[in-house]
Order: C-alpha cells, then sequence, then structure tokens
C-alpha cells in the first residue's frame, strides 16, 4: 500500500504516467480484500482504475486531475492506517 503512493507521487512528480500503472497493480491485493470484505463489498474494486484514470489525465497533461484521482486511495489507506493504529 505504502509502495503504491510513493509510486504515485513519484509519477505525478516526473509526469510519467507508467508508475500510475504500477500503482495500480499494487494495489490490486487490498483492492481485492477490501471486496471481500462486508463494509466495501464490491466497492474494493474500483481503487486501481482510481490509478488508472490518473494515468490516462497524466498522459493528457492533466495533472490537476490525476492528484484528484489518486486522493481517494491515499484517504483509504491513510483511513485503514489510522484505524489499526488506533485500535
Amino acid at each position: 500500500m505504502i509502495a503504491s503512493i510513493i509510486f504515485s507521487f513519484i509519477s505525478i512528480g516526473l509526469k510519467k504516467p507508467i508508475f500510475l500503472v504500477i500503482s495500480g497493480v499494487l494495489i490490486i491485493p487490498l483492492s481485492l480484500y477490501l471486496a471481500a470484505s462486508p463494509r466495501f463489498e464490491w466497492w474494493g474494486l474500483i481503487f486501481p482504475f482510481f490509478y488508472l484514470g490518473a494515468a490516462l489525465s497524466l498522459r493528457k497533461n492533466l495533472r490537476w486531475l490525476a492528484a484528484l484521482l489518486i486522493s481517494p486511495n491515499i484517504i483509504l489507506i491513510g483511513w485503514i492506517g489510522y484505524a489499526v493504529m488506533n485500535q
């Protein structure tokens, strides 16, 4: 999860959409885990698509849209980290 965020920041900084595709691949295990949980159900499967949408928008030189599209993943990972640390 953390590697996914790091790759997404590197991608936006360097304007290389391939790193966002790598981030999408890295978040697939978390996405499948969330899809199996009763709280998220099938909503967990949409998180890799945020990275792919960000890669497409970065390819079209829309950095602001790419940053906006990766923000749900960052918020999700931050929320999971907060929930784990404050049990």
